[in-house]
């Protein structure tokens, strides 16, 4: 018995069928971070698994549960890309960005991967958009950057968003406040799992992002850290919320939200949106400011702030909508006895840039009739050999089953 192959689990394909949203999401993207001054970068899916731990943090639950990590032929220890902040923070210092051009905005679409447990718009294969800039410490690029991503929401018709902000303040706030965490949450030690102990251990922070039902009335009465910030820190949010509020951005502070990552300081943000089709995964957008993250990683002082996307979860929001009106070939060519005209025809039309079908197998022309049907041609012409001796034919309307007589030499020109 032969074997049945199927894709990875959580590793999904995209058919025909779905890609329109895709590809409406791609383009939207280009347009509207085009307009915000951001170019695109590519960057390899696989790095140095250092980079990573160094980065995003080795005791973060990513780095310790979720990489995918291996041994390549020269015995390096590689991981498949988790998140796209490290490898474009990796690029801009590789490259020397900075000595060419003081400020640089960024933004990538591809593939991540996470062994993660799944759930709605939530897969170990997703792909994320996610824009960084790099060189402006001022938080009128933290609104920015909040501004970019409800534009492109809103021009993929996805409205219904809301946006929670807090502070992390900088490394010493948030030693300072890690520690008052680490003595409140000790109190409970009793009530934690192994695991969360363990985080409680290593990474006491993690444990207010900690979704287990055990800690929320912990977590609701835990310290806060908008009450810890440094005067700096303090000053930078005040005026990025002055910022959103003179550009009508309604925006909710949320001092519990810390992110997922080890290497965000001062300002976090995430967009939600309250739709059932993500269930309890709501959260379209998360980023933040990272100013300390190129000096983890070897490079110059440089400050940053950047966001992802799940594209996954915002197709699921576009739904229906994201599909075009028609689909299918412009026209469909039936042989009826016209043989290799059929085909010089093909080619011809193609080369014009018009979108031309044939069944390339032949058959009947009352086949072939139904494949065109069955691609959802808009227009069907028979040729045979009566329409090569009068150089005419009739053009069929496959939406209304009208026709009209047409001359083959001006096809192209009456087509468009």
């Amino acid at each position: 018995m032969k074997q049945k192959f199927c894709s990875l689990r959580g590793m999904s394909d995209i058919l025909p069928s779905d890609i329109a949203a895709w590809q409406r999401l791609e383009a939207t993207a280009r347009e509207v971070f085009g307009v915000f001054g951001f170019n695109e970068i590519r960057t390899p899916i696989a790095e140095e698994t250092a980079l990573f731990e160094r980065g995003v943090g080795e005791d973060t639950e990513v780095i310790g549960k979720e990489m995918y990590s291996f041994l390549d032929k020269g015995e390096r220890n590689i991981s498949l890309r988790p998140e796209g902040t490290a490898s474009a923070a990796r690029c801009y210092i590789e490259h020397a960005v900075h000595q060419r051009e003081p400020v640089s905005k960024w933004f990538y679409i591809g593939p991540m991967f996470r062994y993660e447990r799944m759930k709605t718009g939530r897969y170990r294969q997703f792909h994320q958009l996610g824009a960084e800039a790099f060189g402006i410490a001022e938080p009128q690029q933290d609104a920015e950057l909040i501004q970019l991503a409800l534009a492109f929401l809103q021009k993929l018709g996805i409205a219904q968003v809301r946006l929670e902000l807090n502070s992390l303040g900088n490394a010493d706030c948030r030693r300072r406040f890690s520690e008052k965490t680490h003595a409140y949450f000790s109190n409970h030690r009793h009530v934690l799992s192994a695991d969360l102990q363990k985080t409680l251990d290593k990474n006491p922070l993690r444990l207010l992002d900690s979704k287990e039902e055990v800690m929320a009335p912990l977590i609701a009465s835990a310290p806060l850290l908008l009450e810890h910030l440094d005067e700096a820190s303090r000053e930078h949010f005040e005026e990025l919320q002055r910022l959103l509020r003179l550009s009508d951005i309604d925006f909710v502070l949320n001092p519990r939200l810390v992110r997922g990552l080890d290497y965000y300081s001062r300002t976090a943000f995430e967009i939600i949106a309250d739709s059932p089709l993500l269930g309890t995964a709501g959260t379209v957008c998360g980023g933040g400011r990272y100013d300390g993250l190129m000096e983890q990683l070897g490079g110059p002082s440089t400050p940053a702030v950047g966001f992802a996307m799940g594209l996954e979860r915002l197709c699921l929001l576009m739904g229906a909508d994201a599909k075009p009106g028609f689909e299918g070939p412009l026209l469909f060519l039936a042989d009826a006895g016209a043989g290799d005209e059929v085909w010089k025809l093909l080619l011809r039309l193609r080369k014009a840039g018009l979108v031309v079908e044939a069944d390339l197998r032949g058959g009947s022309v009352k086949s072939q009739l139904k494949r065109a049907n069955k691609l959802n041609a808009q227009y069907c012409l028979v040729l045979g050999e009566a329409e090569l001796q009068t150089g005419k034919a009739q053009l069929k309307d496959m939406r209304n089953s009208t026709e009209r007589e047409v001359v083959l030499a001006e096809l192209e020109g009456m087509l468009r």
